[in-house]
């Protein structure tokens, strides 16, 4: 199957244990359960050249964001990585968090080549962006992301 090559290609970002869930819209880990009784896994998606990895660890009350990991795809290189603590999860929370760390390295790549920005319109790209890769169906995503992820 495409989906199970692509992520074995993705091997050095990603776990190799994904499954798409319909549910969460995301691809997701195996989870374990700690001592405590609390279950962590990752929540994956695509998105237009980038991996969201979220950190995710689930209580007996409350789920929570630990951390959010961007990827590029086509160099698979770490971009930006972010930690929580007590961070209650949310999709409007992983939005806003991913907004603002892409953001951020948007500003410093504009920076470094001496350029300007349009913050309004950078911010627009990156929620189409964002919007894309928690709305959209995500199996679908991976398969149009492909390009990035198969070798060459």
């Amino acid at each position: 199957m495409e989906t199970e090559l692509i992520i074995r290609n993705l091997s050095n970002l990603l776990p190799a244990n994904l499954n798409y869930s319909e549910r969460s819209n995301a691809f997701l880990t195996n989870g374990y359960v700690s001592t405590a009784n609390n279950v962590y896994f990752n929540s994956v998606r695509f998105a237009e050249g980038i991996v969201i990895k979220e950190d995710v660890g689930q209580g007996y009350a409350r789920t929570f964001l630990n951390g959010i990991r961007i990827y590029s795809l086509e160099s698979r290189t770490l971009l930006a990585d972010k930690t929580f603590h007590c961070c209650f999860y949310s999709k409007d929370k992983v939005f806003q968090e991913a907004k603002t760390m892409l953001l951020d390295i948007v500003s410093e790549a504009v920076e470094s080549n001496e350029r300007t920005m349009n913050k309004k319109e950078a911010e627009k790209a990156i929620d189409k962006i964002l919007n894309k890769s928690l709305n959209q169906n995500q199996f679908q995503v991976l398969q149009q992301q492909a390009r990035y992820m198969l070798p060459k």
